[in-house]
């Protein structure tokens, strides 16, 4: 360690608290990094995990390939396993010989080849996979409902065949999965096979309860999946080159699976998308740390001019002074990464744990209870390595200025100080005015921050930056608050659902259930009338209705959000909404289906229209009414109630469409069908618990079709939790950097203060009053605050637009005036306190004392 590096350890233990200031922000920095490497990480894994828990192990397909290219992938050494599965949907139907219904008889068949099998089954099974020909490997469950005692040896006869639906016009469609009471089924073959393997509930093959050993033999009709030797983050290249080298056409990616080894498309949706939200995070951490430990150096190189001028006038190059610079930023990197990094994984692995099982608790996380162990918290190991670099180097760029600076300090200017204030003499210039407002103390004020220049800059950027910060993630907040919750406020805790033919009967069990308070029909369906960018062929309902010249004025943005919410309600509660309204039900009982429009937007009771009368007589409908909800025409208006419980089903802020429950199913019926349509009961009740756990027990009942229910109660109360936990970890990044900044801040104004003692005692010796002191630094104030909150607000501002039109219309941008007052006026009390602390310390000085130190 030569003189230098000792000196530049010394200053550090002479000026402890500034320190002590950079090195928490070089540990909030790395923190929020580690936590946001780590965090993202663990759940891109954990997203692998139950990726493969759902799908499989499977890295790419092709389609329709034939035996040789097939050979070709199986002979590639980047290749590990090639699986191939039989699409002829003919032979993609089960019917076992059992006496059993046909709906417990019924299932889907999957032929594969033995790789198939092993890369398809993922949960536990009983005996061995199957690995030749006509060898199967069947679900308990499905042998156990059809009344089939089989166990791991014997065979099993079957049909082989097609399962399909015969559409309205005739034509026919092949199904799978789940039995529906309107499928037919066509026997091709009947197939012998023996069972080897006996599966437990294989999440990866849902909706196949076979799955057959094909052998030797070749499906011409096929889809082929490859599973890579070594996949990495390299693994899309792989599959490219792959591809080129074969002379394949890519049918499809395994994404999701691809990218929790960071092996990602950045144009492709899913998970993938949010890895860019993740590196545009880990930007602004970085470019907010930069921004604070740079201010520090600043600070330290003034207060070390003196030090580094006495440091030149005894030899010392270019070189070293810099290297004094960069050396105090390694000597605090040191402790401060290290220290960083394990706050960080501390704060990561909390997080995950906590908001993870919350997620798979309330079901946000589709598959996540059947990955054994849960989500693990763990970053690859060059991953760490990064982090130690995106650290070290924030360190580097924040010292860079500060260090091309003290190479440049000579020995006189530095000692003279002569150098320490560059300022014009027409920059102090003011106009009359100033001083005639705010007196002779306003000017001074103002001409000190002039004067002062790069510290006024210092303090000025500081608060700034605090202020976007925490403007942009408490608007994020909200508005991920409003975009996922909707705002509703459901009157009901309870709901279950049922095909409309068997309704009435559940709606009779429902009744008699002991706890239930109120049972009544309400279903929500949503018209969102904007086009899919990822899917070409939708079509979006008709947008006729979506007329700017049926607003009123003052409500022109109500249609922006290109959606009409269609709320179905009893028959009672309708007639009384048109009762109370002063329309005659008769028109909306018989012939087309007709609906009243809410005329109100906000849900607050008010006297102005949202819509005029134009709109009468406009319809909600898709130009093809098949498989499509029907059609609803607007014959009249209604005005909000906030005493009428059926306001509460539809969320604010959107355009809500009400109809009769009887006259809906009626023409749903005559365009879905009976087994297609569904209804649905909403139920009020003090005990949700336990109806949802009677509701239960209907489905082992069998005797309700297409049953279906949840407790939105516990749901609700767990997706707050959630919630909660999000609005937790993104406020406390904002306040862990907010503070941080302020700590900076109130140390680069109480340096400030300290260093212009000087400065004080000139201006007191002069005549300046103490209470014409306290007026002036509370000048200065108003002046640094002024400054930091005109830049700060509309950068704010302009973030939050920029977010808001990321979501593409998932958020709404909205100025909150009360949070920007609280803002403003925490900024003036922070800044106050600070210099006003700061300045009690000097403003006592003896004056000829002060003067005669040799102090900058």
């Amino acid at each position: 360690m030569n003189i230098v590096q000792k000196l530049t350890l010394r200053h550090l233990q002479l000026n402890k608290k500034r320190a002590l200031v950079t090195t928490l922000g070089i540990i909030a920095s790395t923190a929020l990094i580690t936590a946001m490497v780590v965090g993202i990480c663990s759940f891109f894994s954990f997203f692998g995990d139950i990726d493969v828990t759902q799908t499989g192990h499977w890295h790419a397909e092709y389609q329709d390939l034939s035996q040789e290219q097939i050979d070709a992938l199986k002979n590639d050494p980047r290749i590990e396993s090639v699986s191939i599965y039989d699409t002829d949907f003919d032979y993609s139907g089960i019917c076992l010989h059992s006496d059993a219904k046909d709906r417990f008889k019924y299932g889907t068949i999957r032929s594969t080849n033995k790789e198939g099998i092993l890369t398809k089954v993922v949960t536990d099974y009983e005996g061995v996979l199957p690995a030749n020909k006509d060898e199967i490997a069947i679900e308990a469950e499905f042998l156990n409902r059809s009344n089939i005692n089989a166990k791991i040896g014997d065979t099993i006869t079957f049909d082989l065949g097609e399962r399909y639906f015969i559409n309205p016009d005739g034509t026919t469609t092949t199904i799978g999965g789940k039995y529906n009471s309107t499928e037919h089924f066509d026997k091709l073959t009947e197939v012998t096979c023996k069972i080897t393997a006996i599966l437990h509930g294989n999440t990866a093959t849902q909706g196949y309860t076979v799955l057959r050993c094909i052998g030797d033999d070749f499906p011409t009709k096929n889809i082929t999946s490859i599973v890579l030797s070594k996949c990495n983050y390299t693994a899309l290249k792989q599959i490219e080159k792959i591809t080129e080298d074969h002379g394949l056409t890519l049918y499809h990616y395994n994404t999701e699976f691809l990218v929790s080894v960071f092996a990602v498309n950045l144009n492709a949706g899913g998970i993938a998308g949010a890895l860019k939200a993740g590196i545009g995070a880990l930007v602004i951490i970085m470019v907010t740390a930069v921004i604070l430990i740079y201010n520090a150096f600043g600070m330290s190189l003034t207060e070390r001019i003196k030090y580094l001028g006495m440091l030149a006038s005894v030899g010392a190059t270019r070189r070293q002074k810099r290297g004094s610079i960069f050396f105090e930023g390694f000597a605090l990197g040191i402790i401060g990464i290290p220290l960083g990094m394990l706050v960080g994984y501390l704060g990561a692995f909390v997080t995950v744990k906590v908001l993870a099982g919350a997620m798979i608790k309330v079901n946000m996380l589709p598959g996540a209870e059947n990955v054994v162990g849960g989500i693990k918290v763990s970053a690859p190991f060059f991953m760490y390595v990064l982090i130690i670099l995106l650290s070290a180097l924030t360190i580097l760029i924040s010292a860079v200025i500060p260090a091309i600076k003290a190479s440049k300090i000579m020995p006189i200017e530095a000692l003279r100080q002569t150098d320490s204030i560059k300022v014009k003499a027409r920059s102090l210039k003011i106009n009359p005015l100033f001083r005639k407002f705010f007196g002779y103390e306003g000017e001074i004020a103002y001409k000190n921050i002039k004067r002062n220049g790069a510290k006024g800059r210092v303090i000025s950027l500081s608060i700034g930056v605090s202020v976007v910060m925490f403007l942009t993630i408490i608007f994020f907040c909200k508005a991920f608050e409003k975009a996922n919750a909707f705002e509703f406020n459901l009157p009901y805790q309870v709901y279950a659902s049922s095909y409309v033919y068997d309704s009435d009967e559940l709606k009779e069990i429902i009744e008699s259930t002991d706890g239930v308070d109120r049972v009544y029909a309400n279903d929500y369906i949503l018209f969102n009338y904007k086009h899919d960018a990822d899917d070409p062929n939708y079509i979006p309902p008709n947008d006729k209705i979506l007329n700017p010249d049926y607003l009123e004025k003052g409500f022109e943005n109500v249609f922006n959000d290109r959606t009409i919410a269609l709320s179905i309600i009893d028959d009672n509660e309708f007639i009384k909404l048109l009762e109370a309204n002063g329309l005659d039900k008769s028109e909306y009982f018989g012939g087309d289906l007709k609906g009243v429009l809410l005329d109100d937007f906000y849900r607050k009771p008010s006297k102005k229209h949202v819509f005029n009368e134009g709109i009468i007589g406009e319809k909600v409908f898709y130009d093809n009414q098949e498989a499509n909800p029907p059609a609803v025409t607007i014959a009249g208006m209604v005005s909000f109630d906030k005493e009428n419980f059926i306001f509460n089903m539809v969320p604010k802020n959107t355009v809500a469409v009400f109809v009769p429950e009887s006259m809906y199913f009626e023409k749903a019926v005559e365009i879905l069908g009976s087994d297609m349509a569904v209804k649905t009961l909403a139920i009020e009740t003090k005990d949700s618990d336990k109806v949802y756990e009677e509701l239960v027990k209907l489905y082992d009942d069998k005797t309700i079709e297409g049953f279906n229910c949840g407790n939105l109660e516990s749901q609700g109360a767990i997706m707050k939790t959630v919630m909660f936990l999000l609005k937790t970890i993104m406020i406390g990044f904002t306040v862990l950097v907010t503070l941080i900044a302020l700590a900076n801040m109130v140390n680069v104004i109480s340096t400030g203060i300290v260093m212009r003692r000087k400065e004080f005692a000139m201006l007191r010796s002069v005549g300046l009053s103490p209470k014409g002191f306290k007026r002036m630094i509370s000048m200065e104030t108003i002046l640094y605050g002024a400054r930091a909150l005109i830049a700060g607000i509309p950068l704010s501002m302009l973030a939050t637009f920029f977010m808001v039109k990321a979501s593409n219309g998932v958020m709404k941008f909205e100025i909150d005036v009360l949070m920007y007052l609280l803002v403003t006026l925490a900024v003036f009390a922070i800044i106050g306190i600070s210099m006003l602390m700061s300045a009690s310390k000097v403003q006592n000085d003896e004056i000829i004392e002060v003067l005669k130190e040799d102090i900058c």
